[in-house]
């Protein structure tokens, strides 16, 4: 269904799987056919897993957003190694957000107060 929708979409430029019963093998086909894809949230789709973040990371041009949220088959060793070969993607799990959101803080000034007092 999903290799259908990218096959045939030719103007598609978000797709939202989030808890979808989809493989890798979606992923892949929207990374083959969808040539104007940008977003793609797969959360919580259980079967998606390392393969499949990763070949469509690979073969997606247009791609610049991959919701990966509680895919827990797609291993955070994976994501990392994504971030670093694929800066124009923003990969979005547990993981990758929190980063992110310290990122900003320390950005804007916030320090963490590590002293014990009570």
């Amino acid at each position: 269904c999903v290799e259908i929708i990218a096959k045939e979409g030719q103007s598609l430029k978000e797709l939202y799987l989030v808890s979808c019963k989809i493989t890798d093998h979606a992923l892949i086909a929207i990374g083959q056919y969808s040539t104007t894809i940008e977003t793609v949230d797969a959360g919580w789709c259980k079967d998606i897993t390392d393969q499949g973040a990763t070949q469509i990371a690979q073969s997606s041009k247009s791609l610049r957003y991959l919701g990966l949220m509680r895919c827990d088959k797609v291993n955070e060793e994976t994501v990392e190694r994504l971030v670093v070969q694929y800066p124009h993607i923003v990969f979005s799990t547990v993981m990758q957000d929190c980063k992110r959101t310290l990122e900003r803080a320390y950005q804007m000034g916030w320090s963490p107060n590590t002293s014990n007092s009570s």
